[in-house]
């Protein structure tokens, strides 16, 4: 039979260690300053590339199909800063950061870049900028007998409370071809998220955001891990 005094006194251990940890983890990220998370930079342009020929005429594949991916996003609501600025706001929360949106307004650009110098915030923000643009977004497949997954690219950068440049640009390559996007940390595409055929697409939309926005926390954990936590 157990000695139930000492399992007692093991539990109190335990759970007194156990809470510890947590007030020690809570005064670590309230000595930090909070990092601010600058509505994402988004492509005008959303992609639908094939491999082989396709790929290397226009890399950005069939523009019918990237169009028609865009619209169905925006029927169905779909807002890809906002998804992607959530994502990256709960990677870095779930790593012990204080991290606080910044909406700023950031119009559609054919080749998004790094935010530009008048669209910073004319106060000083409390704490770190991170600064995110989506490079590219949409559908990839290698070639004609494979299927169609999510695409993102997306590259950031984090800039003090002034606007200085505090850790260089990034990038990470989810299910990008590398012989379109190099540079970068890449990342397979996993799951059951892909279609043989586009056609399947206008009927699964449920499915097709959701994959998506799948792929956009896999890239925002992967930019959670690389800046520094608490």
């Amino acid at each position: 039979m157990p000695d139930q005094p000492r399992l007692r006194r093991c539990s109190r251990l335990a759970r007194a260690t156990f809470l510890a940890m947590i007030a020690a983890t809570a005064a670590s990220a309230a000595d930090r300053p909070p990092i601010n998370v600058v509505t994402p930079a988004t492509p005008s342009r959303w992609s639908a590339v094939v491999g082989g020929l396709v790929q290397l005429v226009d890399p950005w594949g069939d523009s019918d199909k990237a169009t028609l991916l865009k619209r169905m996003a925006k029927e169905d609501r779909f807002d890809l800063a906002k998804h992607a600025q959530q994502r990256v706001l709960e990677a870095l929360a779930n790593r012990g950061r204080v991290a606080l949106p910044l909406d700023v307004v950031r119009p559609p650009e054919l080749s998004p870049g790094p935010l530009a110098r008048e669209r910073l915030p004319v106060a000083a923000v409390p704490g770190q900028m991170l600064d995110v643009a989506i490079e590219w977004f949409g559908l990839y497949r290698s070639g004609a007998l494979e299927s169609y997954r999510p695409m993102v690219a997306v590259s950031y950068r984090v800039l003090s409370a002034t606007g200085q440049l505090e850790q260089s640009t990034r990038r990470v390559l989810y299910h990008v071809p590398s012989s379109v996007a190099t540079g970068g940390e890449a990342l397979a595409a996993e799951g059951d998220c892909a279609w043989k055929s586009f056609d399947e697409l206008p009927r699964e939309r449920a499915r097709l955001w959701g994959c998506m926005d799948a792929a956009l926390e896999k890239v925002a954990d992967r930019i959670g891990t690389h800046v520094e936590g608490p």
